[in-house]
């Protein structure tokens, strides 16, 4: 008799989930059907997903939805429908929420975070306190100028030990903004053999493979995978454990004297608040959940966009020249860069636009939900359809962009080669970080690193291809997957000014 029930009861489930999966709002968007449950995962190559969605964009339009491992998903690849979406009220506020993620879930401990969370009073005070952190932090922006600078002084020596020499750049731009994460956190650098960048860098690695939308998306469909002996189930036992060490020895870092202080300090000191009703609002799995957060979206990013920016300049020495000319009428050789002159250097910040519209290093940026049934793009969508906003596409589609897969800085310039002001149409279709009210919150933290980086790199050298060896071009194509981007290795030479 039990088996016969069991056997009603997985029949009935998968009739409804068919039934679910053929049925939906009257007026949806159009897409790929794909199989009841399974949907298209069978046509896609989830490390990758942001390729076939690219060629779907093609057939399907601006808007269109498919179904994937039980949940539906509508891709957005305009960037009217985009800012529509998220920055118009009552849409903005609808689709703010987050859809059910296994590294929400499992990995950051149901949620604790603020990136992979959804809104809630608690969520909001959270991602508030973040904001301080990262922009007030000390002297606010002084304070963070002074300690990226102070960690240039190392990646300066090292482009010296190894001028003129065929050299790998990944780990020279790997200990700055790993050294900048440190002081961040805790107030100091302890080096690329210290106790903490070791840690950050496997976490990240682990993590950037873990949340690839599409390897989440198996392993929230699944989440029973992760007790198999399987590869990314190893990541994310890793990934965890990995975590854990790193928060062991910023606990004992934090308890030796020091005049410094960091991120870290400040977040244990908050465990202590209450709110006005006596209850505690920060707790040590959102300390947990936030590091990782913060440590992820200051690395891989950044990470990304600079050793991206060394290989395309290694191949562009004109441009190089144009820069360090730039550079040496606003700043001189002589002194240090500051962030008060990113203002008067358009052609540095059109080439960090345009590096990071070429790469699109977070290809989908972090899926959304619609916490109620509403319209997006003119089609009626369900309550909780995961909503991809596809900046991939509309970072590389003709429609928008001339030649989308080629490298043109003066995209961000005008006639008189300064930079286009944000109300201009085509900044208004630059997304690398996100609109609305899940923009990225590390926004003015990674800019700010990318233009002290590549000013005093341009003050000090020229990047040239290796020594009797030929420097592919960078192409965002064959970049490694994970949630972020990251390109290929290679190696360059460092010539002296």
């Amino acid at each position: 008799m039990l088996e016969y029930l069991l056997c009603v009861a997985v029949i009935s489930a998968c009739i409804l989930i068919a039934f679910q999966s053929y049925t939906g709002a009257k007026n949806g968007p159009p897409g790929p059907k794909g199989y009841p449950f399974f949907g298209v995962i069978f046509e896609v190559d989830v490390f990758r997903l942001h390729e076939k969605l690219y060629e779907w964009t093609q057939q399907y339009g601006d808007v269109f939805q498919f179904q994937m491992l039980g949940k539906k998903f509508l891709c957005i690849n305009s960037v009217e429908v985009l800012r529509e979406t998220f920055l118009q009220e009552p849409c903005a506020t609808i689709n703010a929420y987050r859809s059910p993620t296994f590294t929400g879930k499992y990995l950051l401990k149901n949620y604790s975070d603020v990136i992979f969370a959804s809104p809630s009073s608690l969520w909001e005070k959270r991602r508030k306190f973040v904001y301080r952190l990262l922009h007030t932090y000390g002297e606010g922006i002084t304070s963070l100028e002074n300690q990226v600078l102070q960690n240039l002084i190392r990646f300066k020596g090292k482009i010296r030990q190894n001028i003129s020499k065929d050299v790998n750049p990944f780990e020279i731009v790997d200990e700055f903004i790993l050294s900048t994460i440190e002081t961040l956190i805790i107030g100091r650098s302890f080096g690329k053999e210290g106790p903490l960048q070791p840690l950050l860098k496997l976490e990240e690695e682990l993590a950037n493979r873990l949340a690839n939308p599409g390897t989440d998306g198996v392993l929230r469909a699944f989440p029973f995978l992760r007790f198999l002996p399987l590869p990314m189930s190893s990541i994310y036992h890793e990934a965890k454990s990995v975590h854990q060490q790193l928060l062991d020895k910023l606990e004992t870092l934090s308890k030796e004297d020091c005049e410094d202080t960091g991120i870290y300090h400040t977040m244990k000191k908050a465990l202590k608040e209450r709110d006005e009703n006596g209850n505690a609002w920060f707790n040590d799995d959102n300390i947990y959940g936030v590091l990782f957060n913060i440590s992820g979206a200051a690395y891989l990013t950044t990470r990304g966009t600079l050793l991206s920016a060394i290989n395309i300049l290694a191949k562009r020495l004109e441009l190089q020249k144009s820069l360090q000319r730039e550079v040496d009428s606003v700043i001189g050789r002589n002194r240090e860069p500051r962030l008060s002159d990113r203002k008067k250097c358009p052609l540095m910040e059109a080439v960090v636009m345009e590096t990071l519209r070429y790469i699109s290093h977070v290809p989908l940026l972090v899926l959304h939900a619609n916490s109620q049934s509403t319209t997006i793009g003119g089609y009626s969508v369900e309550k909780d359809t995961v909503i991809i906003p596809n900046s991939w596409t509309m970072h590389h589609s003709e429609k928008y962009w001339d030649d989308p897969f080629s490298f043109k800085p003066e995209r961000f310039l005008d006639e008189d080669g300064q930079l286009l002001p944000a109300t201009d149409p085509v900044r208004k279709r630059f997304a690398s970080f996100g609109l609305g009210k899940r923009s990225c919150i590390g926004e003015v933290f990674a800019k700010s690193r990318i233009f002290l980086f590549l000013s005093s790199l341009m003050q000090m050298a020229t990047i040239a291809e290796p020594e009797g060896k030929r420097l592919p071009d960078l192409d965002p194509r064959k970049m490694i997957p994970g949630i972020v981007l990251q390109p290929q290795e290679y190696e360059v030479r460092f010539l002296m000014r």
